[in-house]
């Protein structure tokens, strides 16, 4: 049975295979500190589990949707504008229409990103960070 647990997993183990040189968090609640921590950094959060009423007999199906947050640094603001568009590439190519081998999931689905360059009296080096959205389709047996 595919569940929510499973489908985070294996969002956040394929980015850590596909962005190697980006460290990879689970459902982080503390800001990311761009002049002290290890950059890039992606970190994975849930922000949505609906259930989608088009009903299969005997299949539940959920929507799960997914934030990857990403940061990137550099010398200068261009060049930290420009390693955080080469994040946002590697996560977009690494997810976007992938389906986890999981019995029950389907393919992520790119719905968009937000980007933003940290503020110099947030941050003394030049940073910034882009919320990717994604949703896949979940599947599970009823009664499962």
């Amino acid at each position: 049975m595919a569940t929510r647990e499973q489908a985070i997993a294996a969002v956040a183990a394929r980015l850590t295979t596909q962005c190697p040189t980006a460290t990879v968090e689970r459902a982080r609640r503390a800001p990311v500190d761009t002049d002290t921590e290890r950059l890039p950094r992606l970190v994975v959060t849930a922000v949505d589990w609906q259930a989608d009423n088009t009903v299969e007999p005997l299949v539940i199906h959920n929507t799960l949707s997914l934030a990857v947050t990403g940061y990137a640094k550099a010398r200068t603001d261009v060049l930290a504008e420009q390693a955080l568009g080469t994040l946002h590439a590697l996560v977009v190519a690494a997810l976007s229409g992938w389906t986890p081998s999981v019995d029950g999931l389907g393919d992520l689905v790119d719905e968009g990103a937000d980007f933003l360059l940290i503020d110099a009296e947030d941050s003394k080096t030049p940073a910034g960070e882009f919320t990717a959205r994604f949703s896949m389709l979940v599947l599970a047996p009823m009664g499962a």
